[in-house]
């Protein structure tokens, strides 16, 4: 028997998070849905499909490559025809889908080979924008006369904006060219930057919903470009790890502060292995969390008419922030932060609205009350003055007690961390391992035996544990409790025969019974 032509269908979409029901209608120019009630009475606004043909297919390949969370929603067929007659008993069945599973078994639509091409496709256009930004950076890095030549061999050039379909743009962000032009995004989107934050509007189940969102540029596999947005996240993800690397509590409670990390860690490349020491900043607008390579930010030595000094570099290329009073060019003056922000790729001013200048403030007010209650207000303002510049920056030190630093050791003492150092002199000038962190309530720098940053006793390299806890912390060690003598790096026990004979004899007179023989 010949198969039938001419038999139709319809779409019922099924929203599975609020239990909406809608049938899809007509099709926006990218193949995207409107939707309309689930009722015989809009039965001549259903959209039909003809049974046989491409364009169902068609409309799943576009859903969810369009969508940003399309397995939220279940499609279930009817044949157009009896949709007046089973529209309702549809809707009681799909009340609760899974008890009723094998009744709308005939009818549910199986997306999971649309939804593992559009996966497979994101994933391509993952690494092909890869692939063109670190061209971008290769060129970029390159000398002026080198990127002149460069350029005239590759030809490269902005993305070309007559590549891009405004109308599919306006129809599913509810925004135009002009909105771009308004915001100052276009230049940043055909330049691979993203836009400013943007209020798009989106259509779900036939209602439009405004979401904020930045907005960016990619080139497809077919050599036409398409919007990709970033929508607003409710909070970062600091629990999960980011390019392997999982965030501690200090660098949550660092990002929080100022929206950036404040140091340089090792992320890996998931397209090379690699490991790139790179910033991480968090996207204030949407929630998202950037990182950038290290070698990529420029840090100038100047800002407006304000020099940065060779300390306050080396300060911002470890991650640190820096306060500084800032005269721009056109003579304005004022007190910031500075620091590196992995989205911009430069340093940025941090916000006032960042936590860290509401913690500053509090900070100026209690100061302001203990100096006008405590006698020694005016001694630890010099003993702070030792130690910070004038704008409060913990001052760089390149040794502590003989022992020289690393240059990685200089960059994080100024950033205000905990630096391990191996040989210091412990209080009876025996070398010993600790760590050194600077103070602020104090204003001074301190030495811990344990890491002050992450509560880990250092009994550095075990050889130093016996030696500091007895020099240092006045306790006692059994094995040489009668020695007398300040302990030696690493020594346990007695070290010579002398030492012997004293520990025997002290343990000797120990032992003796006390009182009166009987």
């Amino acid at each position: 028997m010949a198969k039938k032509t001419d038999e139709k269908d319809i779409l019922l979409v099924r929203d599975e998070k609020t239990g909406q029901l809608g049938v899809v209608g007509e099709l926006h120019k990218d193949g995207s849905p409107r939707t309309v009630p689930a009722k015989p009475e809009h039965s001549k606004d259903f959209m039909t499909f003809d049974r046989h043909g491409d364009a169902i297919d068609n409309f799943f390949k576009n859903f969810f490559r369009q969508y940003k969370d399309p397995s939220r929603f279940g499609f279930y067929r009817i044949a157009a025809d009896q949709a007046e007659k089973l529209l309702d008993v549809m809707k009681e069945l799909l009340k609760d889908p899974l008890a009723n599973a094998e009744l709308l078994a005939p009818h549910k639509v199986d997306t999971s080979a649309y939804e593992k091409a559009a996966t497979e496709e994101q994933k391509n256009e993952n690494q092909q924008a890869t692939q063109t930004e670190k061209e971008m950076e290769k060129e970029n890095n390159q000398p002026e006369k080198e990127q002149e030549n460069a350029s005239e061999k590759k030809g490269y050039q902005p993305i070309d904006e007559s590549k891009i379909d405004w109308d599919k743009f306006e129809a599913l962000y509810g925004l135009t060219r002009d909105d771009l032009v308004a915001s100052k995004s276009l230049e940043k989107l055909l330049n691979y930057r993203k836009s400013e934050p943007l209020t798009v509007r989106v259509e779900v189940l036939g209602e439009r919903h405004e979401l904020g969102a930045k907005l960016e540029l990619k080139k497809m596999p077919d050599g036409s470009v398409d919007f990709v947005p970033d929508f607003v996240r409710k909070e970062p993800r600091l629990d999960e790890p980011h390019k392997g690397y999982t965030f501690t509590e200090d660098d949550k409670k660092a990002l929080r502060q100022t929206g950036n990390l404040g140091r340089v860690v090792n992320l890996i490349d998931k397209e090379t292995g690699e490991i790139v020491p790179s910033f991480i900043s968090i996207d204030r607008f949407t929630n998202k969390i950037e990182d950038t390579p290290a070698n990529k930010v420029r840090i100038t030595d100047k800002i407006g008419k304000t020099e940065i000094n060779e300390n306050e570099r080396n300060l911002l290329k470890s991650g640190g922030y820096v306060r500084k009073e800032i005269e721009l060019n056109n003579g304005r003056k004022f007190q910031t932060v500075l620091q590196v922000n992995a989205i911009d790729r430069s340093v940025e001013f941090v916000p006032r609205s960042a936590p860290i200048w509401q913690g500053e403030q509090r900070g100026q007010k209690r100061g302001q009350g203990e100096n006008n209650t405590q006698g020694n207000g005016q001694e630890k303002k010099r003993n702070a003055r030792q130690w910070t510049d004038g704008n409060g920056n913990i001052k760089p030190i390149g040794k502590w007690k003989g022992v020289k630093f690393s240059d990685q050791q200089k960059a994080d003492y100024v950033a205000g961390k905990a630096i391990r150092l191996e040989n210091i002199p412990d209080k009876e000038g025996k070398p010993a391992t600790m760590y050194l962190k600077f103070d602020v309530k104090e204003g001074r720098p301190k030495r811990y035996s344990s890491n002050p940053d992450s509560g880990q006793v250092v009994a550095p390299s075990n050889e130093s544990r016996t030696q500091v806890a007895v020099n240092n912390e006045g306790k006692t060690n059994e094995a040489t409790k009668h020695i007398k003598e300040p302990l030696q790096q690493g020594q346990t026990a007695p070290a010579n025969e002398r030492q012997r004979e004293r520990q025997q004899q002290g343990q000797r007179q120990q032992n003796r019974p006390k009182g009166p023989r009987a």
